[in-house]
């Protein structure tokens, strides 16, 4: 098997315009990746650095540091090595050092991260996926690529290749290699698989390595596939960007689960339990409004389109016990507020009294050219968000007088015909009535 053609041939094009980060633990898969691509830069002219996880697990990890450096060195390729903080909370050793190293792999300063998983990691984390019982993407075990994150693609050139193949090229070229005596601890699960579980399956059949590499190209076809037909329901079901739920429960029930699953996925919200998820579908079929958070995102069902709000960016200095209070046009830009010139907006003197910004409240009403109104009635007829309603910004003055609801509307009483009306940024998004393009709200 020659390697370096084969590498050559799945280098993208054009290749003068990749920058590669390598994967480099110092052991025998990462050194031969990083050895071809070392060589092949000089035929294709990518630009090419490699990356270390310290997980500081070992009591050898910083000579693997120290190995890869020297490597590098004479590889003549840039190095980053970068310590991992491992938290196994809630997880395994393994997934917590894997999920470190990709938390790192995401800061490169490439647009390909290479990782040398071969023929022999694909078997095993087939076997995995059935041991854990992961479903059709977990049995479909690692593709060739696939998105790090918005800026990086993840690429395993050597999936095809069995680990003897890279054992032999190491001998070939003389290459040195360092072994993690952690791969031989049975007590992991994969390391069980390798030595324990493979070997006595071979014996039974010969040739289980090749039928399960079919298994697997079987399932990444179906995958794909499936994957197709979501995307294809999730797009016909937006209209304006926003998650339709009727047209969404006009689909069958395995189609609205997987197209609810791919909405976890698109805004990047942890996905729940398989019965959280069941329970949450149930309610989109049966409710008229609903609400769920996950972590710092927020979940909004109402007048049938789902909305994702991310409850972190969410810092509004008038929702403390008593407000903000003092003379209101300085309280006002001193808090982000804008002032807009407005036909029927707060008059100059107004804005130069004493006054207060606060959230809205039940008994809050404002003074209209015929009548008036209860702020939170404005509120919903402008269709903000229940729940943002209950933050939404009311400017009252020293009587606890509402003289204007913020980016919405002033007194009739306190108004002027070039007056200003009190808008907060970052608050225009919820008004769906009038700003209805988007269903995410960051």
């Amino acid at each position: 098997m020659d390697l370096f053609a084969l590498l050559a041939a799945e280098l993208p094009q054009p290749s003068n315009e990749l920058s590669i980060e390598v994967g480099l633990s110092g052991g025998l898969d990462s050194v031969v990746l990083l050895h071809l691509l070392a060589r092949l830069r000089e035929q294709k002219n990518f630009k090419l650095r490699a990356v270390h996880v310290h997980h500081g697990l070992s009591p050898f990890a910083d000579e693997w540091a120290d190995f890869c450096e020297t490597l590098c060195v004479q590889l003549n390729v840039d190095l980053r090595v970068a310590k991992a903080a491992i938290n196994a909370k809630g997880k395994g050793i393994e997934a917590a050092a894997r999920a470190g190293r990709y938390r790192i792999f995401s800061d490169g300063l490439c647009n390909i991260l290479a990782l040398a998983h071969h023929q022999d990691d694909q078997v095993e984390t087939f076997m995995l996926g059935v041991a854990r019982g992961g479903g059709t993407r977990s049995l479909a075990a690692m593709p060739k690529w696939r998105d790090l994150n918005q800026s990086i693609k993840i690429w395993r050139p050597l999936l095809d290749t069995p680990r003897a193949a890279l054992e032999h090229y190491a001998f070939e070229h003389d290459l040195a290699y360092v072994a993690d005596e952690s791969n031989q601890d049975t007590s992991y699960l994969r390391n069980w698989i390798r030595h324990k579980a493979l070997p006595q399956w071979k014996q039974r059949v010969p040739n289980i390595h090749q039928q399960i590499l079919a298994n697997v190209r079987s399932l990444q076809d179906d995958l794909a596939l499936l994957d197709e037909v979501t995307q294809d329901d999730y797009h016909r079901m937006l209209s304006d960007g926003l998650f339709q739920v009727d047209w969404w429960r006009g689909l069958s029930e395995l189609r609205r689960r997987r197209v609810l699953h791919y909405f976890f996925q698109i805004y990047k919200i942890r996905l729940p339990s398989h019965k959280t998820l069941s329970d949450m579908a149930r309610i989109l079929l049966e409710a008229e409004s609903a609400q769920w958070q996950f972590d710092d995102i927020s979940i909004e069902l109402y007048r049938d389109i789902l909305y994702v709000r991310t409850i972190h960016t969410e810092n509004y200095p008038w929702l403390g016990h008593k407000g903000i209070q003092g003379r209101l046009k300085d309280v006002l830009l001193e808090n982000g507020f804008t002032l807009k010139p407005h036909r029927f907006g707060l008059s100059e003197q107004v804005l130069m009294d004493v006054g207060i910004v606060r959230k809205v409240t039940s008994s809050d009403v404002i003074k209209l050219e015929f009548g008036q109104k209860s702020t939170k009635k404005m509120l919903q007829e402008c269709h903000i968000l229940p729940s943002v309603r209950q933050i939404w910004p009311i400017i009252a003055n020293a009587d606890g007088i509402c003289l204007a609801v913020a980016n919405l509307k002033a007194n009739q009483d306190f108004r002027d015909f070039d007056g200003f009306l009190p808008i907060y940024d970052p608050l225009t998004k919820y008004i769906t009535e009038l700003n209805s393009t988007k269903n995410v709200i960051r």
